[in-house]
């Protein structure tokens, strides 16, 4: 998320490779589907056999959240989803900033350790500081986590008695990227291989379906596959291993072209290089060079001062289409997808923003795949075998039609590796973009995971601090009066 950094796990790996599931249904899947909505809560979580599916709710059109309980009793909390950092952390009501007379925490959730009976202290400094200035301090604590109607005993998650931020966070990445794993040396189990050990789901893995601008709902789906939320076949691409393993949720982007009817124009010369896929982010930031041609062909005017490029609204309305390929695996975004209804004071009437940004285009630049991007893609994020799958998504699906994912290799259903992966480009480690924020200087160089070369890197070590919202974002251009409607 936008917040701060991504911390990313490698531990999953352990995972012995048993069967693969085949593809025929199961009365009863082991999935949990929980739907995320835009600008309302979610009317409740459900389970759905085993696959765990929940609601997100994109508030302020800028994040998306689900709704989940921690405590016995429940105590309620709706907190943003983010696939670019590992914790899950909530506020405290006697926090100075959630305290103060506005409330502004107190629509997202406060937690109460004296009212759960199965809450539990475990003396280990939480401390996730992020380079817009925010942050959260606290301590990890253990209780019990309710998902739908999944519960999960003995929880570890952050409880922030100091911070800056109305919304907690929960992290759906590697465990190696949570804080403890960062600060003290050591991980814990995080929420995927959580809900594995659990017993609602079998493997650390799960699908993100965000649907389109102005739809209500999206999902996730932990454990499974949902056939009617995309179009083609799902292509898998491995995840990119750094000199510290496994740790972003992070693929290499091999191509990107502009399509209008038959003309086609290609924009690859800068690539590839890695990305990461994060719902954390509201935009999507790629090089300089390749920005910079897109914006001429959408004659785009990139403002520095509010880190944003505007467009005529009437450009949504044209058949433009940006090809994202992924070593063969090609994800179509529309125009309409990327064009930003944007409300400012002194900004003429049909004035839109245009949702990619530039990034920088030196060594240590850093290049997301943000929500302008993923809500064009069905993604299937399975931490187990360290790989990603992809498929256009469908902003009109029928009926669900949910396939569990089993254990071992090739265990997402219908999905098919890409015959020639590009698994080497350069990784960047230190950034100041919006939302995810890391401290350090080393760039690694990904190699193919089947060749056993060994990964290059320069300066002193990586260090990743949990990502955030994109509030950053939309207080950063407060003092424009721009809203943007994402």
């Amino acid at each position: 998320m936008m917040r701060g950094a991504s911390l990313l796990p490698v531990a999953l790996a352990a995972l012995s490779c048993v069967d693969a599931l085949s593809l025929h249904r199961r009365d009863t899947p082991a999935t949990v589907e929980l739907p995320i909505e835009r600008r309302q809560h979610a009317g409740g979580l459900q389970k759905r056999d085993s696959t765990l599916n929940l609601p997100l709710i994109n508030y302020y059109d800028s994040f998306y959240i689900l709704n989940l309980t921690l405590g016995t009793p429940a105590q309620q909390f709706a907190v943003a989803l983010d696939t670019g950092s590992s914790d899950l952390w909530v506020n405290v009501a006697n926090s100075s900033y959630c305290s103060s007379r506005t409330n502004p925490c107190k629509p997202f959730g406060l937690y109460d350790p004296d009212a759960s009976s199965t809450y539990k202290n475990l003396g280990v400094e939480f401390n996730a500081t992020y380079r817009d200035g925010t942050n959260a301090y606290g301590y990890y604590a253990t209780d019990e986590l309710g998902l739908g109607d999944v519960n999960v005993d003995d929880m570890q998650f952050g409880v922030a008695e100091s911070t800056t931020i109305t919304q907690g966070i929960v992290g759906v990445a590697y465990d190696t990227l949570t804080n403890e794993a960062s600060h003290e040396g050591k991980t814990y189990v995080n929420l995927p291989q959580a809900l594995v050990n659990s017993g609602a789901i079998k493997s650390p893995a799960y699908s993100l379906w965000l649907n389109d601008p102005q739809a209500s709902r999206g999902s996730i789906l932990f454990g499974g596959v949902n056939k009617a939320k995309y179009k083609g076949e799902l292509q898998t691409i491995p995840i990119v291993r750094t000199l510290r393993g496994y740790s972003y949720l992070a693929v290499t982007l091999t191509g990107v072209s502009v399509e209008q009817g038959k003309e086609s124009e290609d924009y690859s010369s800068r690539l590839p290089i890695v990305v990461l896929l994060d719902s954390g982010t509201s935009l999507t930031y790629l090089p300089d060079s390749l920005v910079d041609e897109l914006y001429k062909t959408f004659n785009a005017t990139f403002l520095e001062d509010d880190g944003l490029a505007y467009v005529d609204c009437e450009l949504m309305k044209k058949d433009y289409t940006v090809n994202f390929d992924f070593s063969g695996a090609t994800i179509a975004v529309g125009i309409s997808e990327l064009v930003l209804k944007a409300v400012a004071e002194d900004f003429p009437l049909g004035t839109c923003a245009f949702g990619v940004v530039p990034s920088g285009d030196s060594q240590d630049a850093m290049y997301i795949l943000g929500d302008t991007f993923l809500r064009s893609a069905y993604v299937v994020y399975d931490l187990g075998n360290n790989e990603i799958s992809l498929a256009n998504t469908n902003f009109s699906p029928g009926d669900d039609d949910i396939l569990e994912i089993g254990t071992g290799t090739s265990a997402v259903p219908g999905a098919t590796p890409v015959e020639s992966p590009v698994t080497s480009a350069t990784v960047a480690s230190a950034t100041d973009i919006v939302h995810t924020v890391m401290v350090g200087g080393t760039k690694a160089t990904a190699t193919d995971s089947n060749s056993g070369a060994a990964e290059t890197s320069s300066s002193s070590g990586i260090a990743a601090l949990p990502t955030s919202n994109t509030r950053h974002l939309l207080s950063g251009l407060a003092g424009a009066g721009l809203l943007l409607a994402l």
